[in-house]
Order: C-alpha cells, then sequence, then structure tokens
C-alpha cells in the first residue's frame, strides 16, 4: 500500500496551531517523506507536545507508527484524528493503509472507498483500493479503481501496470499486453512493465534487444538486473537461443539465491516429522469435506490448466490458491504454543472436525451453492494427512508433469511468492523429492483418496485425460471443458496467460540438452530420474 502524502502542507491542514508548531509539523511531514523516522519523531514529539489533540499532528505521528510497522498504535492514532475531522479523506485513507498493514482487508475496503467519496481526487485512495481489491481476488474492481487513478493521472506507471495485470487475471489479454506496451513505450525502463509482459508468454521483434540493453543497464539496482535477468532468459529461450537463455537464466538464479537464507535439510526433516505424525489408525467414515477438491505437487506441473478445466465445468467453483489449510494449521498452533506437527498426537477427534468445520465455513462464503469447490494451494501435499482428517470426504488430485520439464520451468521462473527452494538446483531436486516421497507415503496409506492427474497424458488425449479428471472428481462430462480457455475466471498463478488459450504442448528442455545435465543429475539423486546425461 502507497502512504499519502498531501502536495504540500496547506495552511487549511495545520489550522489552528501557532506559527513554531506548523514549522515543526512541515519538518515532521518532510522527514517522513525522506524516510527519516528519528527525525520525524523527534519535531512531532515537540509539536505534540504544545497541541497533543490536533487531528493533523495525530494523522503524522499515525504515519510514523505505520512505517515502523506498528500497525495498531496507527489505528489507534488515526482513529483518534478521524473522531475530530470525521470527513477528512486524506485520514481515512490513511487509516485504510495502516489497516491493510494488520490484515484486514475488509475494513481497510470500506475506508478507502470511503476516502473516494469524501475526496474522489485523492489519487492514492483510490490506488490504494485497487490493491485491496486485487489482494481480495476482485480483479473487476481492482480495474475501475486505477482506471479512478488514471483518469486522475493518465502517467501514473504503477497503475498501468496494476490494471494491466487485472486485465490478465480477467482473462483479457490482448488488452493487458497493449496497456503494458503503453508504459514501455513512454518508459522504456520500467522493470515491472517488462516482468509482467513477459509472464504472459507474449513477445515481438525487438523485445529480446530491448531486455539486453536494460539487462546492461548499470543504473539497475540487483534486484531489477535479476528480475530483468528471468525476463531477458525468458524471451531468449522463446527465439530458441537456448544457450543464451541458459547463462542469463543461471546468472539470475544464482543472484536471487544469494538474497536469502533456505535450510533444504531442514524441509526435509519436517516432512519426516509430518509423515510419523500421522501413522495412526484408519480413517473412520465420515463425508465431511464432500464436495471439495484438493489440488497438491510441485509448481509448473500443469495444476492451473487442471483447475481451468474443472473451472468451465457448470457444478464447479475455482477457489485458486486459498491457503486456508495452512493458515488453520498454524491458527491451532498458536493456540497450543507448539509448532505443527508437534501437537498432532495430542489432538482429539473433535479437534479435527473443529478445524474441518473451519475450513467449510470458508469455503461456504466463497462456492455458489451445490457446486463443487477447488482449492489448488499445491503445498497441501505436506499436510494432507490432516486434511484427511479435518476432511475426509474431501478429494485429492495429484498433478503430475514430467521430472525434468517440471523442474526447469520451475528455475527458470521468478516466483513471487515462498518458493526460496527453486532457485538452487541441488534445493530444488531435494523439495522436489521430498514432495514426490510424501506423496507415494500419502497414496500407500489412503489408497484410493489421490488421483494422478498426468499432464502429458492430458496432452496426448484431451477428452481421455479431462474425462478422467473429472470422473475422479465426481463429476459428469460436460463439453465445455475441453473449452476450458474460454472460462470465465480469475486466475491469478504463473500460468494465468497459458491457460486462457488453447491446449498445446509446452515441453522445452530437451532444447538445452547437455546445459541441463546438473539438473538431471540432482533429480536423479533424489529418485526423480534415472541417472545419466542427456541422450
Amino acid at each position: 500500500m502507497q502512504s499519502a502524502f498531501p502536495a504540500e502542507t496547506s495552511l487549511d491542514r495545520l489550522r489552528g496551531l501557532p506559527p513554531e508548531v506548523r514549522i515543526l509539523a512541515r519538518q515532521c511531514q518532510s522527514a517522513l517523506e525522506r524516510g527519516d523516522l528519528d527525525e520525524a519523531t523527534t519535531r512531532l514529539d515537540e509539536a505534540l507536545t504544545a497541541a497533543p489533540t490536533h487531528p493533523e499532528l495525530l494523522r503524522l505521528c499515525g504515519l510514523a507508527e505505520h512505517f515502523q510497522g506498528r500497525a495498531e498504535n496507527a489505528i489507534a492514532l488515526l482513529r483518534k484524528a478521524a473522531s475530530v475531522w470525521p470527513d477528512d479523506g486524506l485520514i481515512v485513507s490513511n487509516l485504510g493503509t495502516a489497516l491493510a498493514q494488520r490484515g484486514d482487508l475488509d475494513a481497510a475496503v470500506r475506508a478507502f472507498r470511503r476516502a473516494t467519496e469524501l475526496d474522489p481526487m485523492l489519487i492514492d485512495a483510490w490506488f490504494n483500493l485497487g490493491r485491496a481489491l486485487d489482494m481480495q481476488h476482485d480483479a473487476a474492481g481492482a480495474f475501475d479503481a486505477f482506471g479512478a487513478v488514471l483518469e486522475l493521472a493518465p502517467h501514473h506507471l504503477p497503475a498501468r501496470i496494476l490494471r494491466a495485470e487485472a486485465l490478465k487475471t480477467l482473462g483479457r489479454l490482448a488488452e493487458a499486453e497493449a496497456e503494458l506496451r503503453l508504459v514501455l513505450r513512454d518508459d522504456p525502463a520500467s522493470v515491472p512493465a517488462w516482468v509482467a509482459l513477459t509472464n504472459m508468454k507474449s513477445h515481438r521483434t525487438g523485445d529480446v534487444a530491448a531486455l539486453d540493453r536494460l539487462h546492461r543497464d548499470d543504473r539497475l539496482t540487483p534486484a531489477e538486473r535479476t528480475d530483468i535477468g528471468f525476463a531477458l532468459g525468458g524471451v531468449l529461450e522463446a527465439d530458441g537461443r537456448y544457450d543464451e537463455a541458459f547463462a542469463v537464466l543461471r546468472d539470475a538464479n544464482a543472484a536471487k539465491r544469494a538474497t536469502f537464507a533456505w535450510d533444504a535439510v531442514g524441509v526435509t526433516r519436517l516432512v519426516d516429522d509430518i509423515l510419523d505424525a500421522f501413522t495412526g489408525p484408519p480413517d473412520a467414515a465420515d463425508d465431511r469435506g464432500r464436495g471439495i477438491v484438493f489440488f497438491v505437487g510441485m509448481p509448473r506441473s500443469g495444476s492451473t490448466l487442471a483447475e481451468q478445466i474443472l473451472a468451465a465445468h457448470p457444478s464447479v467453483t475455482a477457489g485458486g490458491e486459498t491457503g486456508w489449510i495452512a493458515a488453520l494449521l498454524q491458527s491451532e498452533s498458536v493456540r497450543r504454543g507448539a509448532r505443527f506437527p508437534h501437537w498432532v498426537g495430542e489432538a482429539t477427534d473433535e479437534d479435527w472436525t473443529r478445524l474441518g468445520n473451519e475450513y467449510t465455513s470458508r469455503v461456504a462464503m466463497q462456492r455458489t451453492p451445490d457446486t463443487l469447490f477447488t482449492d489448488k494451494t499445491l503445498t497441501n501435499w505436506q499436510t494432507l494427512g490432516a486434511i484427511r482428517r479435518m476432511l475426509p470426504g474431501a478429494r485429492i488430485v495429484h498433478c503430475l508433469r514430467d521430472p525434468l520439464e517440471t523442474a526447469w520451468s520451475c528455475h527458470k521462473h521468478n516466483f513471487a511468492g515462498e518458493q526460496l527452494w527453486s532457485y538452487d538446483v541441488s534445493e530444488l531436486a531435494a523439495f522436489f523429492g521430498d514432495c514426490t516421497r510424501a506423496m507415494r507415503v500419502w497414496s500407500e496409506r489412503h489408497p484410493g483418496w489421490i488421483h494422478a492427474h498426468r499432464h502429458e497424458e492430458l496432452l496426448a488425449d484431451p477428452e481421455g485425460g479431462t474425462r478422467a479428471l473429472l470422473a475422479a472428481c465426481g463429476l459428469a462430462f460436460d463439453p465445455a471443458c475441453l473449452r476450458f480457455h474460454d472460462a470465465e475466471r480469475e486466475v491469478r498463478t504463473a500460468s494465468a496467460a497459458q491457460v486462457r488459450r488453447p491446449l498445446r504442448d509446452t515441453a522445452i528442455a530437451a532444447g538445452y540438452g547437455a546445459a541441463l545435465d546438473n539438473l538431471r543429475e540432482a533429480l536423479a539423486k533424489n529418485g526423480l530420474l534415472p541417472a545419466g546425461p542427456a541422450k
């Protein structure tokens, strides 16, 4: 979220303050704009001593708390300011920003909407409304809010980029590309615009040269160079320039991997602990969770396509990546004061029923009545033991694709989320191995519960693969599922553009030949490929 400052601290906003306090208020705002929180706090303390209840000083104090990550303090101060000036759009907008920081998106959206009603010219309120609506998976609402920004400020590039992302989410790909190319016409060095454009898997003659020039630009930050590296690698690959693509992607992965810590051994240990925690007695007969399908497996395995096929069915509500299972287990861990899965042995049937009911109550608020609901949070492969106890009536679809294609597709992708295992081939292969091992155990423990959906089989026989997927989910065949690319829904994953197009083979790893031998060896070490170099 952006935190708004007026173009200047006007005398009107500082009404009622003596001249020396007005000077302190301006100095405070200037310090906040520079990010000098120490200076801002010093000036605020002096100003508040003279006028402890003035709404503008409380607003600035609330912003200082927000910038320091203290959302609750910021909310309290901004609400106090709003109680004095209830019709001040800037205060209400800043309150929305603090509410969003706390994670209360519903309240944030209400605040931003109220701010735009109070002051329709408040650009940041419109922009933050769009951001909040997007986070609520309301791409249509976000599109409208970003459009309002552009009515007021036609050259607001972040709004143009995010409006294009909303168009992509809504499946309006040609409009999204056109919007991004307008941004790049005005700002050829816009890293976010290039990243968004290349993620659409659509490029033109000249894009490689433009990206290559930008990639070499010394003015880029390290993070920007990494982002452009992944984008350049993608378009080089699309042009069949595999050697150049590999070199660029190798360097981009190494640069990104150097920015964080990842404990592959610790993840393997956690997976072992989870598998050990769910070796109890057979499941009780219960249909709680009936009508829910979980897609699990590795990213880039065809899971978005599989969900899109189901989403085309009139009896399906596609939920996308909800993250609800992990959130419920984390909340239970906090309640018990122990990390998952260390409290599993103490959990009763009543506990699992309670957690399952919490999940189904969330589903009930999202899905159309009497439809099947899909949850495509792929990392739920780690928690299938818990899902079996929470929602024994649910169905599981394990999405599978050729291991080398899956791994390479992960490694060449600059993920927006927490896939930190993806940027080193050994760590990627270890994580992939943990996933495969866990899925094998879950399948052995719960025969017939997990449907293996193989991407290559779907490509070879689209109707047969579609019928098998539908049957595994308890659905009758519907021809609309063969026209999955026409389904009207929001798609937010890395494959958002691809699933809007007819089915096609996207296998690419063979083009790299021996360049991927290190990846092949790592996969073989983890039992995912036969040992040996590329043929």
